[in-house]
């Protein structure tokens, strides 16, 4: 059976969307969180030593506050991902939907699964098992 994507459904497209960018952006923002973590705590050491690492004294920042911030900064990068993401997907649906018309739409074969059956024979006890006889006991 071959069918034809004409249209979608922006909102129902936008929903899940939504959904699966802010789970990946928030996936992201966790590594850079991270990241941003070991660079803070990087650059207090590094500042303690002194030196020339003197210059680094800035990023430090504290290593709490940094943690704090980076995590603010994960949940915030993944908002920011779901509601980008979400703006982007609605637009290109829209704009298949409106080259859809003209176009045509996505074409797909489906093939319909047969359902296996499986016959199993009757098992019967000895009592109840007739032989070519019928129901007489073979002696």
């Amino acid at each position: 059976m071959i069918h034809e994507i004409k249209r979608i459904n922006v909102w129902s497209v936008v929903k899940i969307s939504f959904f699966i960018y802010g789970i990946f952006g928030f996936i992201f923002g966790m590594f850079y969180a991270a990241f941003l973590a070991l660079l803070t705590m990087l650059g207090g050491f590094l500042g303690q030593m002194g030196g020339e690492f003197g210059v680094l004294q800035g990023l430090s920042g504290g290593a709490a506050m940094g943690i704090v911030g980076a995590i603010f900064m994960a949940i915030l990068l993944g908002l920011f991902y779901a509601v980008l993401g979400a703006l982007a997907t609605a637009i290109f649906t829209w704009v298949y939907n409106i080259l859809a018309k003209g176009l045509g739409g996505i074409r797909f074969d489906l093939e319909q699964e047969r359902a296996k059956v499986v016959i199993q024979p009757l098992q019967r006890s000895e009592e109840e098992s007739e032989g070519m006889l019928g129901n007489q006991k073979y002696e």
